[in-house]
């Protein structure tokens, strides 16, 4: 019977028949029939709210047919209806006036095809309020927001702890099952599970909601409630009371406010999440807007209850405990959970969000990028592929730097179009990096512990550094590039007595200066550590060089074998950081997963190690080799399993000076690091005491080339689509 009867009057809305879908007994009909229905089976359910949202898809259409839907009380019998700040903030319940639209708000938090219907309708009903003046007054009078708002809490109130799935052979990416933590919970990204699922999918009406909808004052009064029920009394005071000890909330809700920055692109919703979060000057910082002459009544009403209800809740505020505190915990942290999701936070606010990027990464007021010379550039560019070169010297070098490049273009030309702020054109401009913020000093107190981090938080660490020398709002200056002021052209400069020609000009922006050790810029710092221990490394163990290049191949051996030279290593850091953060396929960019052979590598470290010293393996013995016709297999069986041994030894890695002791002068007094490396535990990186093995240390040597790679080639696209390299002098 319900059947037919859904069936009947599905008919009669699809045919279009005037005076049907617009007569009020036809609606009232409708509306009694969905109420009363018993909606036990998933299908009768799913066809009810299918018939609600055709109603809404007719009203969306053709908006006379609303009066047939929507009877407003005048205001008249409305007039005594607030009694209380509250009860005006929260809105008003009004069933009868607009019974459709109720209906469709009891479907919005339901999974499969009801829950798709009512979204849906509920935003085709919210679109048509820019062509109704009565409905946009009831949608900011109604309880619209406040069911929206907080409907999102509930759902967030209801997310529990991260879990993580078992790491074995077959689910772990080879980078990471060729390190010491591929069978930790960490080599896996968590999973959120179904709750996290329901609450994104909320999250996303939301953002569907404020852009389809086109009146701009329900617009602010969704986004007003949003603010205060949701992020103020919600997700601000969950990343405030989250704990970081062992089984505590820290990891789990910065994974969660990842997950929202990562999921959204709705330029209102995150101007009020970061500016907010990161208690910016600008944001809106619970104060409402500046109420204008042409703004309605309900609307000035509801911002006027919106400051009282906020000022009447008290609670701590972000200009005393931001997102960038909680970022600075979480990069101290000794919890490698949280660590990694602290990285991923600020890869996606760079990434996604990077006009937010200044307010994350400290920059100097006023201290604008300086322009170099094209000399200047290329011997910038010589250093860092020197340095690159001095780990592993591969043939390949070229055309990887080439696959590097187009990846950096393609990033910096996407942001070559942002319009500049009408009120300072420097807020556009890229500004340099305050050495002492705490931030940096802890992302490069990581990355001098880059030998001994886990991998996965080596490929979060790179990524981040990478989204800060992408960024078109901060400048290489100082941090990456020597300062421009800071050059030494020699004798040249001081031999111009006269204005010089054109020729010279050009000339003399060809010239590649020096600089002094001094001048040398923090990042480049502390990678020349790293190279430095590389270098002895390379003294220490004969075959140092060549377990690296084998390691490399290992990494690369998905590699398609057809492929054109040019193509040979279309690696590039970015996307396979990406995938390693959430949770894609990211074996695939550099090789397939564990189960496969890695016998490539054991023949040819081993082939090479044997012809080297015999002081690098204690437990060769090669006079047990057969004399006979099957004696090589045997030999290459237990040279294999006498290479695994060795690469599973520990490996004696120094530990660094940490930055609040200085990066200067990093390279001398190795013996008070030493010391200090064997005493200290490394909080920073969240890393386990245990010692590190060969075979970590060669993966993260490998990581630590492409990262070279990936710098050289972002700072040469700087300088040509940015324009941060030219001729400067000329003219």
């Amino acid at each position: 019977m319900l059947h037919s009867a859904t069936l009947f009057f599905n008919t009669l809305i699809d045919s279009e028949v005037d005076g049907v879908v617009d007569n009020r007994l036809f609606a009232r009909a409708l509306v009694d029939l969905v109420r009363r229905a018993d909606k036990s089976s998933e299908d009768v359910e799913g066809r009810l709210v299918e018939l609600l949202f055709s109603v809404a898809n007719n009203i969306r259409l053709q908006p006379s047919i609303l009066t047939a839907w929507f009877a407003p009380r005048s205001d008249d019998q409305d007039g005594n209806r607030h009694n209380s700040s509250a009860t005006e903030f929260a809105g008003a319940t009004r069933k009868d006036d607009f019974p459709l639209f109720y209906l469709l708000v009891e479907y919005v938090h339901h999974a499969g095809r009801a829950g798709d219907f009512a979204r849906t309708g509920l935003l085709y009903l919210i679109e048509t309020a820019s062509r109704s003046k009565a409905l946009e007054r009831w949608l900011i009078d109604s309880d619209l927001a406040t069911l929206m708002a907080t409907g999102l809490g509930a759902l967030y109130s209801q997310l529990g702890s991260l879990t993580f799935t078992t790491a074995t052979a077959e689910n772990v990416p080879t980078i990471i099952a060729l390190s010491d933590h591929g069978n930790q919970e960490t080599a896996l990204p968590p999973s959120l599970g179904i709750t996290m699922n329901s609450f994104m999918s909320y999250l996303l009406f939301w953002q569907d909601t404020i852009d389809h909808c086109k009146s701009a004052e329900v617009n602010g009064t969704l986004l007003d409630h949003f603010q205060v029920l949701f992020l103020e009394q919600l997700l601000y005071p969950s990343l405030l009371e989250s704990s970081d000890v062992h089984g505590g909330s820290t990891a789990a809700v910065l994974t969660y406010l990842y997950r929202i920055l990562d999921s959204i692109g709705q330029d209102d919703l995150v101007h009020r999440i970061l500016h907010f979060l990161l208690a910016s000057p600008s944001g809106f910082e619970s104060k409402p807007v500046e109420k204008t002459v042409d703004m309605s009544a309900s609307r000035r009403k509801s911002l006027d209850v919106l400051a009282a209800f906020s000022e009447e809740a008290a609670r701590p505020s972000p200009s005393l405990f931001n997102l960038r505190d909680l970022v600075l915990l979480g990069l101290q942290s000794a919890n490698r959970q949280t660590v990694l999701a602290t990285l991923r936070l600020m890869a996606v606010i760079l990434q996604r969000h990077h006009t937010f990027a200044r307010s994350l990464i400290r920059t100097i007021p006023g201290q604008l990028a300086k322009q170099r010379t094209v000399g200047a550039l290329n011997a910038e560019l010589q250093r860092l592929l020197a340095m690159t070169k001095s780990l592993v010297d591969k043939p390949t070098l070229d055309e990887s730097f080439e696959n590097y490049l187009k990846d950096a273009s393609w990033i910096l030309e996407s942001r070559l179009y942002i319009p500049p702020a009408e009120d300072d054109l420097e807020e556009d401009m890229p500004l340099e990096i305050k050495q002492d913020d705490p931030i940096v000093q802890e992302l490069l107190n990581c990355l001098g512990d880059f030998f001994t981090n886990s991998v996965i938080v080596n490929l979060a660490l790179t990524e981040v550094l990478m989204s800060i020398a992408s960024s078109h709002l901060i400048s290489l200056d100082g941090w990456l590039l020597v300062d421009p002021s800071k050059y030494n052209y020699g004798d040249h400069t001081a031999e111009q007595t006269t204005t010089p020609s054109i020729l010279d000009q050009i000339q003399l922006a060809y010239l590649e200066p020096s600089w002094s050790e001094s001048d040398t810029p923090t990042l480049i710092a502390v990678l020349q550590n790293l190279i430095q221990r590389i270098h002895q490394w390379q003294k220490e163990v004969p075959d140092f060089d060549i377990l690296v290049a084998a390691r490399w191949d290992l990494l690369h051996q998905g590699d398609s074998p057809t492929e054109t030279p040019s193509g040979i290593t279309p690696h590039s850091q970015p996307p396979l950081i990406d995938r390693s953060l959430r949770g894609a396929q990211l074996e695939s960019d550099f090789g397939s997963p564990r189960g496969r052979t890695s016998r490539r590598l054991n023949l040819q470290a081993v082939t090479s190690s044997l012809q080297g010293a015999a002081v690098v393996s204690p437990l060769r013995e090669p006079s047990v080799l057969s004399e006979r016709s099957h004696g090589s297999s045997v030999s290459r069986a237990a040279a294999a399993e006498e290479l695994q041994k060795r690469l599973a030894k520990p490996f004696h890695v120094e530990q660094p000076y940490k930055m609040n002791m200085g990066i200067q002068n990093l390279d001398q007094d190795e013996e008070l690091t030493e010391v200090e490396g064997n005493a200290d535990v490394d909080a920073n990186a969240g890393e386990e005491p245990q010692p590190s093995t060969l075979g970590h240390v060669l993966t993260n040597v490998v990581i630590l080339y492409e990262f070279m790679l990936e710098v050289s080639a972002m700072v040469q696209a700087r300088g040509t689509l940015f324009g941060e390299a030219g001729y400067p002098a000329i003219g």
